[in-house]
């Protein structure tokens, strides 16, 4: 019962992350969910390395993001970022990513 409940509170953040790129950051694609809590997203509009991207996010925007990069060639230019946090957490994070991102 607490692993659907936790499944079912996963998604919806997902859901909620995929709405907020959507609105928010449309050059940056969110990649479909595959059965986990971290979420891929390509950030290669941002004409940026993903160690230098993350690198920005977490010097500008105290904002800690996986690298694409540390996942192989095939990462680079994307970030991954961890959704198994409260809700409200997952939006400030998100919040703090567009600072960055649109400045």
């Amino acid at each position: 019962e607490w692993l659907d409940a936790l499944n079912g509170y996963l998604w919806e953040n997902y859901l909620f992350l995929r709405d907020y790129f959507a609105r928010h950051l449309p050059q940056f694609p969110v990649l479909p969910l595959e059965g986990t809590y971290l979420v891929w997203a390509d950030c290669r509009a941002a004409g940026l390395s993903s160690d230098a991207l993350t690198r920005r996010l977490l010097d500008e925007g105290r904002l800690h993001v996986n690298s694409g990069s540390m996942y192989g060639a095939a990462g680079e230019g994307f970030i991954r970022l961890n959704i198994a946090c409260p809700r409200k957490l997952l939006a400030e994070g998100l919040d703090r990513l567009k600072r960055v991102l649109t400045t």
